[in-house]
């Protein structure tokens, strides 16, 4: 039988060419908004189950806290490593050449972000080493940096302009980011004594609800009061900045799929119509009518599931290739094809096909033979 339906597919394969290809397009389209949307809902896979809590300001996170609340942190019990870092916001030598920077307690930065992996003697030099900076492998590549490049970072709203020496490269975590001392940053700033905000390092992770209340509580009624959240909650925090964004992808998808759904329904329609009679020949010579409704699903289902590989397939391999990791320079998010979006269209193909040739796909199979004869299409 399936070689009935690839035949009665190419019968016309100007229009099974562009249906397909209209199919695609649109499902790329749609694969693209979901890649965002899925990122905004969920910024970085496995990121739930990292022990790392980010603790700031409860007024937001454009404010600063003392540099001083670090051995306190230190004390609460299942805090396993805490480590001050404060967001830059440099460039390297262009605007375009956007990343991001911190300034970090190069003593604990490592014990706290364990998923980043660097050299045991690299690691040394860049604690040892006033102006010494690490980056990411990633931004590495990126810029064509190598140890000993010397990198100053200008256009931040600190007004430091920090000259500094890359003596190390690490992997894993975030490979995106550049690192150097906060010690640097304070001296060059009159020693404020101040930092963003501070990463710690929970053990196990099942304490983490307890040691945020904890954190807040122990800071609660100062001049500095704490907001102690997941690494996931603190990212999602960059997403809300943004608005309402999810809701206007999720309009915008729903009218994708709307057009994807009329125009394999038209198509499918066509097709059926114009062979009414022919299924009449067919169920006359043997045919049943579950064969026919079969017929007529299956071409559907080929002729949607062709345009859902070549555009889903198409957007995640231009997607997953792109890496991107940033939605804009503040808001951070994964932007690959997820697992779950994957069964998403595939189920989403399975729904269309079905909806879009089922009820004509019924009415050629339960039309009186002598009807369909006299029909003309």
């Amino acid at each position: 039988m399936w070689r009935l339906i690839l035949k009665n597919l190419l019968r016309n394969k100007r229009r099974t060419l562009l249906t397909t290809a209209s199919v695609a397009v649109s499902l790329f389209l749609l694969s693209a908004l979901a890649i965002v949307y899925t990122a905004l809902g969920k910024p970085f896979e496995g990121v739930d189950t990292v022990p790392i809590m980010m603790v700031r300001r409860a007024a937001g996170i454009v404010f600063s806290l003392p540099a001083r609340y670090q051995d306190r942190l230190k004390a609460v019990p299942g805090v396993v490593a805490v480590s001050k870092l404060s967001w830059f916001g440099g460039y390297w030598r262009d605007p375009a050449n956007q990343f991001s920077n911190f300034a970090v307690d190069a003593e604990t930065v490592f014990d706290v972000q364990t998923g980043g992996v660097i050299h045991p003697d690299q690691l040394a030099a860049f604690k040892r080493e006033r102006i010494a900076a690490v980056a990411g492998k990633r931004l590495v590549d990126r810029f064509h940096w190598k140890i000993g490049d010397r990198i100053t970072l200008l256009g931040s709203p600190y007004g430091v302009t920090p000259e500094l020496v890359l003596r190390g490269i690490f992997t894993g975590g975030p490979d995106d980011h550049f690192y150097f001392h906060w010690d640097y940053l304070n001296e060059a700033m009159g020693r404020l004594n101040i930092v963003g905000m501070y990463w710690i390092r929970v053990d196990p992770v099942e304490a983490a609800p307890r040691v945020a209340q904890t954190i807040d509580q122990m800071f609660r009624n100062t001049d500095a009061e704490t907001k102690t959240e997941s690494l996931s909650a603190f990212l999602l925090g960059f997403v809300s900045m943004l608005g309402n964004v999810r809701g206007i992808i999720l309009l915008i998808g729903s009218a994708v799929t709307f057009a994807i759904l009329l125009i394999v329904a038209n198509t499918m329609a066509m097709s059926v119509r114009e062979r009414f009679a022919e299924a009449a020949i067919m169920r006359t010579v043997g045919f049943r009518k579950s064969h026919i409704l079969g017929i007529f699903v299956g071409e559907s289902l080929v002729l949607t599931f062709a345009g859902a590989v070549v555009g889903v397939g198409g957007a995640k391999i231009l997607f997953d290739g792109l890496a991107l990791r940033q939605i804009s320079q503040f808001v951070p998010a994964d932007m690959r094809m997820r697992p779950e979006t994957l069964l998403f269209f595939a189920a989403l193909s399975l729904g269309m096909a079905l909806a879009a040739v089922g009820w004509p796909a019924y009415r050629a199979a339960r039309l009186q033979i002598a009807e369909a004869l006299r029909h003309t299409g």
